[in-house]
Order: structure tokens, then C-alpha cells, then sequence
């Protein structure tokens, strides 16, 4: 446990690197930017039909939640690629030998960076749903909007339940990205893997075969954040619990088998 720890602190002190910065920045920015659009259309009286959901949920308890959840699909996307990138990038630039020496249990090692990597996408996600959170409600504080619907019992709890959901979904997502990034071990391979499989693959499967890809990792991820919101992620097709014990399932497998393929690779860089 105490070379776990020793890894872990190893790669939180990597996190002062301004690559590494970059990503959560572009996270907080961009979401922040969604979130405000998304809140000028609905506070301007827009009517297309593709904001009807919204309009029809912008003054109950789910209101500020549907509204800085519509950069979901960013924050994954930003997430999935830190952690791939991160991880893959230790063979890339020929690091992960002397990653070794300093500490030869690889699975230790793997450990104490991928607790790292999760915590940094974590808090990264935390703090873009709390700027974005802010910056919407003085908004609408500034325009005279009531958002005590937002601020109340119920939409605390709401914000929870998406949030708790929200973390799961990024947990799992890193742990394919660490999958994905062991069984490469090249940042450009990797990435764009872990962008296709997500973006495109489970789409292009799921017009084929619908019913199948609800039980596919990158769905079953995001429609149990969608259970608590429809309106930022699909429903669970399988009934929340279901979907909940899928996405459980599949992490445990991405670690399964991280775990089993990691020790075995040859490191000749």
C-alpha cells in the first residue's frame, strides 16, 4: 500500500505540468461557454423544437442541471482523453523504464497513476460544474429570473444524484481509457481509439443492433447519469439498477484485464 501511495504522489506532482492544466482549463471554459448558450436561448424565449425539454424543465428543480449538463459529452470526451493520452504517453516517450526501476511492482505503479488520473478528472469535472453552476445562477439572478426551484431540496438532491452518477461515468470511462492505453501503448493509437470507439463504433453498431449496444460500455456509462436527468443523457433501456450493475461490471473487466495484460508486456524503451 505504501508504494501505491508513493506512485500516487509521484504523479499528482505531473499535474503542475501546463499540458496537463490545459485539458481541465478547456474543460472548464468550454462547458461554461455550453452552458451560457444554452441558458441566452432558453432566457431569450427561443421555441425551436429542439428546446422544448428544456424550456418545458428550466423553472422546475432539474432546470440548472439540464442546463450546464449539456456539455456532458465534452467533459467525457476531455476526460477520456487525459487519461488515455496521460497513460500512453509513458511508452511514448520512453519513461516507463525508469518508471520501473523506482518502482518495479507494475501493478502498484499502474495503481498509484490511475488513482491520480481519476482523482485529477474528478475534481476537474467538480470544479467545471461548479464555475458553470455559478456563473449560470448569477446570471439569472442578474436578469431577474426565480431560481428557487433550482436552490431547493429537491434540486440539491437532483444535483447530487447527477453528480454521484456523473463521477461513476468518468470512473468508467478512465478505466477503458487505461484499458485502451495499455493494450496500444502509443498516445496517437490510443486516443484516437478511445475517440472513435466512443464517438463512433457503439453509434454505428447500435443502428444495427439497438438492443445490444445498451449493454455496451460507453451507454451503459452514460445512461445512468441519464436516469437521474433525461435531459443531459439517455434513459437506461434496462432499468436504472441494471445499468447501474453493468457499468460496475464493466469497470471491474477494464481492470481485469489491464491487470493481467500490463505485467506481462516487454518494456524496451
Amino acid at each position: 500500500m505504501i508504494s501505491v501511495i508513493r506512485a500516487f504522489r509521484s504523479e499528482v506532482l505531473k499535474f503542475r505540468r501546463w499540458s496537463v492544466l490545459a485539458g481541465a482549463g478547456v474543460m472548464i471554459v468550454v462547458s461554461t461557454f455550453i452552458a451560457y448558450l444554452t441558458f441566452h436561448q432558453i432566457a431569450s424565449g427561443a421555441t425551436s423544437s429542439e428546446m422544448t425539454d428544456l424550456i418545458a424543465a428550466f423553472h422546475t428543480p432539474q432546470g440548472l442541471v439540464s442546463i450546464i449538463g449539456q456539455a456532458r459529452s465534452l467533459i467525457v470526451a476531455i476526460a477520456l482523453v487525459m487519461v488515455t493520452a496521460n497513460l500512453a504517453a509513458e511508452w511514448s516517450q520512453g519513461t516507463l523504464r525508469n518508471l520501473l526501476v523506482r518502482e518495479p511492482h507494475r501493478l502498484r505503479w499502474l495503481a498509484g497513476k490511475m488513482l491520480a488520473l481519476v482523482l485529477f478528472v474528478q475534481l476537474s469535472m467538480l470544479l467545471t460544474l461548479l464555475i458553470s453552476s455559478t456563473f449560470i445562477l448569477i446570471l439569472a439572478q442578474g436578469q431577474g429570473i426565480q431560481t428557487t426551484a433550482w436552490t431547493s431540496a429537491e434540486g440539491l438532491r437532483i444535483g447530487l444524484s447527477f453528480l454521484d452518477n456523473e463521477m461513476l461515468c468518468l470512473t468508467g470511462f478512465s478505466a477503458l481509457g487505461m484499458l485502451i492505453a495499455v493494450l496500444t501503448r502509443a498516445v496517437a493509437a490510443a486516443v484516437g481509439i478511445a475517440l472513435a470507439y466512443v464517438l463512433v463504433v457503439e453509434g454505428m453498431i447500435g443502428v444495427v443492433l439497438p438492443q445490444v449496444t445498451h449493454w455496451f460500455p460507453g451507454r451503459v456509462f452514460n445512461t445512468i447519469v441519464g436516469a437521474t436527468v433525461p435531459l443531459v443523457g439517455p434513459r437506461p433501456w434496462q432499468g436504472y439498477l441494471a445499468a447501474l450493475a453493468a457499468a460496475v461490471l464493466w469497470i471491474i473487466s477494464f481492470v481485469v484485464v489491464s491487470a493481467i495484460v500490463f505485467p506481462r508486456q516487454d518494456v524496451n524503451a
